[in-house]
């Protein structure tokens, strides 16, 4: 009971990663406050867990131009919820 509780939240977290993924590419574009206060509220949960993976990345993608740590910590977290439950 216990590994599907977490891994459901790994799951619900994974999503939270998606959106904040999606929402950067409109965030800076739009004055739509939904769309900043979404931003804001996923920024808050995500960037704690990307920052430590922004940085090992970092010499390795400073020059690609796109952020893909995103991508690695979905990965990661598909990994550990398969792994859990």
């Amino acid at each position: 009971m216990l590994a599907w509780f977490i891994s459901e939240l790994l799951e619900i977290y994974t999503i939270v990663v998606f959106a904040n993924a999606v929402l950067s590419w409109f965030v800076f574009g739009t004055q739509n406050s939904v769309v900043r206060q979404l931003y804001w509220w996923t920024s808050r949960l995500v960037d704690p867990v990307l920052n430590p993976i922004r940085n090992a990345l970092g010499p390795v993608t400073r020059n690609f131009g796109i952020d893909i740590s995103p991508f690695v910590l979905i990965l990661l977290l598909q990994f550990l919820a398969h792994v859990i439950w």
